[in-house]
């Protein structure tokens, strides 16, 4: 049993009236986020507009969460930092992939782009770590997260009505 399967598995054993939790529980996972949460929940058969609407908020919660986080913890190494860094240490490849995605397109074009690429846990914190505003990481990627989700749901229903299920 893969770890999908266990996710989906949870929500179903869980009362129906508080699956849809189980949903935004899902939805704060990097990797099954808020299009896996999408999926997981519709074929358990939650309706589609509840599954869309918890892993929204289930998403945004975590990611809001994340970027408060790395936020201080930035204050507080900068704070605490008394000379440049001369360490030599480069960027992970990763993180110059995400810099120069930042550089081109800015905050809105990194969290829109950004999530086909990598979970957006990892994009929120890279943008905070560059020094991004934690209010607009946040919003962009509540906009993106949104966007995301409502795709995904309507794709869900196109594949239902194709499938007569």
């Amino acid at each position: 049993m893969n770890f999908i399967d266990a996710l989906q598995d949870f929500v179903l054993g869980l009362p129906e009236a508080v699956q849809f939790l189980g949903v935004a529980l899902a939805a704060m996972v990097p990797f099954v986020e808020n299009y896996g949460a999408v999926v997981i929940g519709s074929i358990a058969g939650i309706p589609i507009w509840a599954t869309v609407a918890m892993a929204i908020i289930g998403n945004v919660a975590v990611i809001a969460l994340i970027t408060l986080i790395a936020g201080r913890t930035r204050d507080a190494v900068l704070a605490r930092k008394t000379q440049p860094d001369d360490t030599g240490q480069a960027d992970t490849d990763r993180r110059q992939r995400v810099r120069r995605l930042f550089d081109r397109y800015g905050i809105p074009g990194v969290t829109l782009l950004g999530m086909l690429l990598v979970p957006t846990h990892f994009i929120a914190v890279t943008l905070v770590s560059f020094g991004c505003s934690r209010t607009g990481v946040i919003v962009w990627h509540a906009i993106a997260i949104t966007i995301y989700a409502v795709l995904t749901g309507a794709l869900m229903v196109g594949l239902f009505s194709l499938t007569g299920a």
